[in-house]
């Protein structure tokens, strides 16, 4: 006889806005790796095509659909995404769709409404930072779903979107994260000196993620002379160059290392004495839980939600935004004080490990789309009769 909770695997279509490594992206590797498949059969449809995530999506044994959209929101590019989706949607008997960013979204949410039969489910991962229309169609995105995820109290939308909102912290693989005692042997294997201090940090290089505070810190701290450290940055974006630029303005080019986009975040992390999140706007970091895991000590700007993640002084240091001195200071307290890096950095693996795992946050995930799935209400722009999120936990029985 068929269970009560679900008679057959549900679609989802995971609406992605470009597969870069940025900290969605990797959530999202984290939920197709992990989510039970017996319950849920997992689609990504990424707006842009090309990404160096892509052959990830498809190496985890899950379908990529790229729409190849161009610059321009407004056009018959648009319109061409939006027929494709639906062709999608209805050939793969779609049930649930999930979007991050409001240009997927926009995609996500006029396709779902033409092929019928969706459930929509945002997630929104980080502060919003558009203005003007764009930031009036990054809310509409948001309301306009029958259920919204965010990974930080913060984030919760206000009025009825936030009655529909379920506040799922992000997860990482402790497995894969852990702390390692071969902190000299991976600064070799990266190029690195192994007996001198090295800082670092993981993020798109773009401005809301303050990389060029850091960078400013950096060289205030080798200006005092008491560390020979290097500053190694992951990621890539639109201010590598100007980054770089920066780094020669200062004098400290030789010992600034732009990595950009890696596959082993794991080994960088296991080399650094230090790893800093600069950001200037933030929802729940991903790059931070997985150095916080790898019991890295922690310097973090105070903003978004930071503050709910590190107890400041004892699983990392808080710092204020844009203040490269305040943030030099902390790096190099902890540089000095090794005993007290040391402590910082078991308390982190502790947090992490005990509130931030990737498997409870999949399972967390699972329930809401089980709840939504088993709503009578099929995109209604909010208006369904969801499961609330108090009740979700009942659901686990239906795992």
């Amino acid at each position: 006889m068929p269970s009560s909770c679900e008679t057959a695997p549900r679609t989802i279509a995971f609406f992605s806005p470009e597969l870069v490594s940025g900290g969605t992206q990797r959530h999202l590797l984290e939920v197709l790796r992990l989510i039970d498949r017996a319950r849920f059969v997992p689609l990504v449809i990424a707006a842009k095509s090309g990404g160096p995530l892509g052959a990830a999506v498809r190496a985890s044994g899950v379908e990529l659909v790229e729409l190849n959209l161009g610059p321009t929101m407004v056009s018959r590019d648009f319109l061409r995404c939006v027929r494709e989706t639906v062709a999608t949607l209805r050939a793969r008997r779609v049930g649930i769709v999930q979007y991050f960013e409001w240009r997927a979204g926009m995609i996500a949410l006029m396709a779902a409404r033409r092929a019928g039969g969706c459930r929509i489910v945002a997630a929104r991962r980080s502060v919003p930072k558009e203005r003007g229309m764009q930031r009036l169609l990054a809310e509409l995105v948001v309301r306009a779903a029958d259920r919204v995820i965010v990974n930080a109290e913060l984030l919760r939308p206000s009025g009825r979107a936030g009655q529909r909102t379920d506040v799922i912290p992000s997860g990482v693989d402790t497995d894969v994260f852990r702390p390692t005692d071969s902190s000299a042997e991976a600064k070799m294997r990266l190029g690195l000196a192994a007996d001198r201090p090295v800082i670092g940090t993981v993020g798109r290089l773009e401005p809301r993620k303050g990389t060029a505070t850091l960078v400013a810190a950096v060289a205030a701290l080798r200006a005092e002379g008491r560390h020979d450290a290097t500053l190694v940055v992951v990621g890539d974006g639109p201010l590598r160059a100007e980054l770089a630029a920066d780094a020669e303005r200062l004098g400290i080019q030789s010992h600034v290392r732009l990595l950009g986009d890696r596959a082993d975040v794991s080994t960088v992390l296991a080399a650094l004495d230090v790893f800093v999140l600069p950001s200037r706007t933030e929802g729940m970091s991903n790059a931070l839980l997985e150095a916080m895991a790898t019991a890295r000590p922690v310097v973090a700007t105070a903003v978004g939600g930071t503050p709910e993640v590190i107890a400041d002084g004892e699983s990392g240091v808080l710092v204020a935004a844009d203040d490269p001195a305040a943030m030099a200071a902390a790096i190099g307290r902890l540089l000095d004080t090794p005993v007290l890096a040391a402590r910082i950095g078991a308390a982190a693996r502790q947090t992490v490990e005990e509130r931030y795992g990737a498997r409870s946050m999949v399972r967390r995930l699972e329930a809401v789309y089980a709840a939504v799935a088993s709503s009578g209400g099929i995109t209604t722009g909010g208006r369904a009769a969801l499961v609330p999120a108090r009740n979700l936990d009942s659901l686990e029985e239906c795992r």
